[in-house]
């Protein structure tokens, strides 16, 4: 049989409760804290993994980057292949244009903006003719008769050969004023005696 407490008796009943009720309360704020420390955990784990994405995207994005600046510079380098080729057709069409009968090239070399060729023809009056028909396109610029020299084939049959330094501009240029033409003719040097056609 429980004894009851005697009048001015010290209680322990309140205290014992108020010891629970104090631990249950540290029980909960542990377990609380136990679970937001394990969300925030989990957040942290969720955020790395998103960063890890995030770094791969990035990673995607440079090598798109390092792919287009490619893509540019191989577009560049066939634009200017294009352009060189269609340069070279325009050229070689109006050589052809100015050749007249009896001459022909034999080799052509560009340095820079200048070009050279060299070729043969049957007499001075044909590499004049040629000289006269490149000076009168707009194309050619800077023309120059270089060496011509007389040699003898096989055959006995007497043959000059030439060289000539131009500038080609597909755009073509400002027209020379006739005095201008007259005094550029060409300066033709030959190791013998001039020949007619």
């Amino acid at each position: 049989m429980a004894m009851a407490p005697s009048e001015g008796g010290f209680n322990p009943w309140p205290h014992l409760a108020i010891l629970i009720l104090v631990a249950l309360l540290v029980f909960a704020w542990g377990a609380w804290k136990t679970m937001e420390s394990k969300a925030l955990a989990e957040e942290v784990v969720q955020k790395q993994t998103e960063l890890k994405k995030y770094e791969g995207a990035r990673e995607k994005v440079r090598e798109l980057e390092r792919f287009k600046e490619e893509y540019t510079i191989k577009v560049e380098q066939i634009k200017k292949l294009k352009q060189n080729q269609s340069l070279l057709v325009s050229l070689m069409n109006h050589l052809v244009e100015v050749l007249p009968e009896g001459a022909w090239y034999e080799t052509l070399d560009q340095k820079g903006g200048e070009i050279s060729l060299t070729g043969k023809a049957r007499s001075i009056k044909t590499i004049s003719s040629l000289y006269d028909k490149m000076v009168s396109l707009e194309q050619f610029t800077n023309v120059l008769m270089g060496e011509v020299k007389q040699i003898n084939t096989r055959g006995g049959e007497e043959v000059y050969d030439f060289k000539m330094t131009f500038t080609f501009v597909p755009e073509g240029k400002e027209p020379q004023a006739e005095g201008d033409v007259a005094q550029a003719g060409p300066a033709v040097g030959s190791g013998s005696p001039s020949r007619g056609a």
